[in-house]
């Protein structure tokens, strides 16, 4: 973000400069002085591991105590110091998140608030919808997670909540830093990141690349990716321009994990996959941001958005088909598919406030169009093939996909969609803000599959929907506020793949209250009570899908975060979820799968007391825990709770450059054995092992 500039001129930069002057100066010095510019830096967000203000919720940057919704912020410093290398990582620091299914570890997935699964559109950047497997990398400098049904500014989303990873931006200093890393599996990463002024034209640019290369932590496979990021900001006296590029190629194993045997994991070793060496995810990521935000007035701006991201990649897997429990004998397919995945979005807001009868409004007002285009080309389904066994595997006698499928070939799903929104943030008084919100929104499913003679259109749909916010916030004083809300979601649901049938699209409600602490000693706390019914839940009996099943959740979530005293800072969450199926003729009255009811996690940071000559030093860990989740909807096996430690010590100098870090970062410090989602009985991921990481970085 660039610095608020100051201008002084006259007396007033005579007297600052009398300011900062030695005494022994003054003298030489003129009373009446050329003007001065000062750089003033803007409104703090984060202050270490505690977060002050976040822009999902509102599209701007807003005190997340005005806000009448819940957001938790996963801020640089607790990226940094834990070494976050992906969301899942992120997401151990924020209440109520579980893992979901991940698609055999190639795509992110979370479980928020007891709904949510990978490809659920529920993960953005920068603010636009992603169609990418895995979001967090090099360029990620924070991670805001909106609690409850977003609907009202970002359209079809679960009710459960968004992830927005926010990307670095362009700075106007100087500043370069080079990070290295060594990983105890094997292999390690290589980042450099360049920002700065280009001369005194109003540009500031950034360019950010990475290369990762590590080897898989089970018996085979490798896991690599190259990254390179270009960013352009431009500012004038009212204009402000940003354009940003990321490319990244990867390559990611496909590993379906472990299976269950009498209700729990099976008893194998736990580094053995039950897949093949050409068992992997290849492909392509690209995206695109550009705004352009012009300051009309002193209380209104616009803002123009327009966001792409395209992935295109290879999948193959040697896919569990059937296991007999007894003997350990596992059949299994040569499975594989090509895939182009893209969205684009465009965005037109004005941000502004506005008073009537001596009350403050703040505004957000604007219209949307979306278009999400997800492509199945090529589809690969072998036949079943013997001779694996899970207790004693032998490897290579499977080949890699080849029989190609027309009729899952070529699956076109498009959805469409324009809209309108509004946001009032209606300040009563100094304590009583009124929240008022509403979309509406049009759009247009689109289903197509098969090629020749198995061509069929699925769903070919038009509807509308609107879906209103609202919301209330009282501030007892700068330290508390209360606050509730009610809103609404919606997702389309796909067509029945064997009848071709359209449903209506799936309807949340959502009931929050809460309250928001900002204490004056450096601690912030949020305490949140929801309940969230979902309908229109497609459920199939007797071989006849409808849209007639609901399902719900409620619970209570506990986030803190920021600095206990000098030298000791805290990051704690809890959250209990009740999650059930209302109504459906064969799972009614069970939880929903990945759902757990007990999520918690306790870390500690400690500052080091030593003299300066020896440098900084810290020392952090701690553990979270994720209690039993129901496996499968039908609730026949349960995955077991687990704990896992992290633990990590720094050194900070200016042994080279503005600063130099060494870093050593232990995960899964008690080499706990744990499954963290389930897919099905025969696809139940495995918990990474302990792993030592050391990295180093320099800043000049």
């Amino acid at each position: 973000m660039k610095p608020t500039r100051l201008f002084l001129s006259g007396q007033g930069a005579a007297l600052l400069t009398f300011c900062l002057l030695p005494a022994g100066h003054l003298l030489a010095q003129e009373l009446e002085l050329p003007s001065q510019e000062v750089l003033a830096k803007p409104a703090v967000e984060e202050d270490g591991y505690q977060a002050k203000r976040a822009s999902t919720a509102s599209k701007s940057s807003v005190a997340l105590k005005d806000e009448a919704q819940s957001v938790q912020v996963v801020t640089p410093q607790t990226i940094e110091d834990f070494q976050v290398r992906s969301l899942d990582d992120a997401m151990k620091f924020v209440s109520g998140m579980t893992q979901s299914n991940t698609l055999a570890g190639t795509q992110d997935g979370f479980v928020k608030r007891g709904f949510g699964s990978n490809a659920d559109g529920s993960i953005l950047r920068d603010g636009i919808r992603s169609s990418l497997s895995r979001n967090f990398s090099a360029t990620t400098e924070r991670v805001e997670v909106l609690k409850g049904p977003a609907s009202l500014l970002y359209g079809a989303l679960e009710p459960g909540g968004l992830i927005n990873v926010i990307s670095k931006k362009p700075q106007y200093q100087w500043g370069t830093r080079i990070d290295a890393g060594s990983y105890s599996f094997g292999g390690g990463n290589l980042a450099v990141d360049v920002t700065g002024p280009i001369a005194d034209s109003g540009l500031a640019f950034r360019l950010i690349a990475e290369r990762q290369h590590e080897d898989y932590w089970r018996n085979f496979g490798e896991e690599e990716h190259s990254l390179i990021a270009p960013s352009l900001s431009w500012e004038g006296e009212r204009l402000r321009l940003n354009i940003a590029y990321e490319y990244k190629e990867y390559s990611t194993p496909v590993d379906r994990g472990t299976v269950i045997v009498n209700g729990k994991p099976a008893k194998v070793s736990y580094n053995d996959r039950f897949g093949e060496s050409w068992s992997k995810a290849e492909g392509i990521d690209e995206l695109l941001t550009a705004t352009a935000e012009y300051q009309l007035s002193d209380d209104w701006s616009t803002r123009l958005t327009y966001g792409w991201n395209n992935e295109r990649y290879d999948y193959a897997e040697a896919r569990p088909n059937a296991l007999n429990a007894s003997t350990g004998a596992m059949s299994r397919r040569s499975d594989g598919s090509e895939h182009d995945n893209q969205t684009q979005n465009l965005a037109w807001d004005w941000i502004g406030n506005a008073n009537l009868f001596s009350q403050r409004h703040d505004l957000l007002i604007g219209a949307d169009t979306e278009r999400v285009d997800n492509f199945r080309g090529d589809t690969w389904r072998g036949p079943a093939v013997g001779g694996f066994n899970i207790y004693n595997p032998v490897y290579g006698n499977l080949a890699a996909p080849s029989l190609l499928n027309p009729a899952q070939s070529d699956r076109s799903d498009e959805l469409h969609s324009r809209s309108i929104y509004a946001k009032d943030n209606w300040h009563l008084n100094d304590q009583w803000i009124v929240v008022l919100g509403g979309r509406y929104q049009r759009f247009e499913q689109l289903v197509e599959q098969g090629r020749g003679a198995t061509y069929t259109r699925t769903t070919d749909r038009t509807d509308t929907t609107f879906l209103p916010f609202g919301g209330l916030v009282f501030q007892l004083n700068d330290q508390v506020a209360f606050y509730g809300n009610y809103s609404r979601s919606f997702v389309p649901n796909a067509s029945d793949t064997n009848t071709g049938q359209a449903f209506d699209p799936e309807e949340g409600r959502s009931y929050e209250l809460g309250v928001k602490l900002d204490l004056p000693q450096g601690i912030g706390a949020s305490l949140a009570l929801f309940d969230i019914e979902k309908e229109n839940v497609v459920v199939t009996n007797n071989s006849v899908s409808e849209a007639a099943g609901k399902v719900g959740s409620r619970g209570v979530e506990l986030d803190i975060s920021g600095r206990l005293s000098e030298r000791w800072e805290l990051l704690g969450s809890y959250a209990y979820t009740d999650t059930e199926i209302l109504d459906d003729p064969a799972n009614e009255g069970n939880e929903l799968v990945n759902a757990a009811r007990n999520v918690g996690s306790l870390y500690l940071v400690h500052h080091l007391h030593l003299p300066q000559e020896l440098g900084q030093w810290k020392l952090g860990g701690g553990a979270r825990y994720v209690g039993e989740r129901a496996g499968d909807n039908a609730n026949t096996f349960w995955l077991d709770s687990y704990t896992v430690a992290d633990a990590f010590v720094t050194w900070d100098s200016q042994l080279l450059g503005e600063k130099t870090r060494l870093q050593l970062n232990v995960r899964n410090l008690f080499n706990e054995r744990y499954y963290p989602s389930s897919g099905g009985n025969l696809r139940v991921a495995v918990g990474e092992p302990r792993e030592v990481r050391l990295s180093a970085s320099v800043e000049f």
